[in-house]
């Protein structure tokens, strides 16, 4: 029950939010279970994929999903993916974490402020911004350099264009599901063990969590939910950001 527990708060926060999601299994598989590394990350994007799915057939029947931008955001992500697979093995992960840690950190104080100063929320983003093709790219390399969630450089982009939070987190959780059965599918390629049992309980868990918690966003005032879910994403952005660096 522990497990399935620990699934429904990572599929909340991962709905929420709209990222993180394979990055807390991971951390549940390894700490809490005891799974090593080699089996953890592969299960990790395994139970993500269908937990994703599920947020995101919510967040579409909500209409909380700009397929147009996060089409793009996908393409943009995929040769990231590419590079990140193959550069990361000539680039020092302490360097790499510096860069990506300061850049996210930059970024979530930059939303984080926006947010605070309660500008107006622009309703029509800018679907051909280069910018969140930018943080499009970046989240594939961090998906493709070892594995990191690119879910925090996602909300980042698509917060900055101006995206409302509850489309951010919809979108991305599109995106995530997109990339995690890109991850999932080269794994199952390379012959990546895979521990599907150990896995179920926090996919069931997830699912759950990550259908009721668009539902129960509805029950809020949208103007006052996206202003803080807005702050909310600029706090967990710093935060990610941080904990790369140090």
């Amino acid at each position: 029950m522990d497990i399935i527990f620990y699934g429904f708060l990572i599929g909340c926060f991962v709905t929420l939010i709209g990222g993180g999601g394979a990055t807390f299994y991971l951390g549940v598989l390894t700490a809490t279970m005891g799974m090593s590394t080699k089996m953890a990350v592969p299960t990790s994007l395994f139970i993500a994929v269908f937990a994703l799915f599920s947020g995101f057939m919510t967040q579409l029947k909500l209409k909380n999903v700009n397929f147009k931008i996060g089409n793009r955001l996908i393409l943009a992500a995929l040769p990231g993916i590419v590079i990140g697979t193959y550069v990361g093995q000539f680039i020092p992960t302490r360097i790499y974490q510096l860069m990506v840690g300061t850049l996210l950190t930059v970024m979530g104080i930059i939303v984080l402020v926006k947010k605070i100063r309660g500008k107006k929320q622009i309703e029509k983003v800018d679907e051909n911004s280069k910018v969140a093709l930018g943080f499009g790219f970046l989240s594939g390399l961090m998906v493709g350099f070892g594995g990191l969630s690119g879910g925090s450089a996602t909300v980042a982009g698509l917060s900055i264009i101006g995206m409302p939070a509850i489309k951010v987190s919809g979108t991305t959780t599109y995106i995530l599901w997109v990339l995690a059965v890109v991850g999932l599918g080269s794994h199952l390629v390379a012959g990546s063990p895979i521990s599907y049992s150990a896995g179920l309980f926090l996919m069931i868990g997830g699912i759950i969590g990550s259908i009721l918690t668009p539902l129960v966003m509805r029950l809020f005032d949208p103007k006052k939910f996206n202003k803080f879910l807005g702050i909310l994403m600029g706090l967990v952005i710093i935060y990610f950001g941080l904990n790369l660096i140090f």
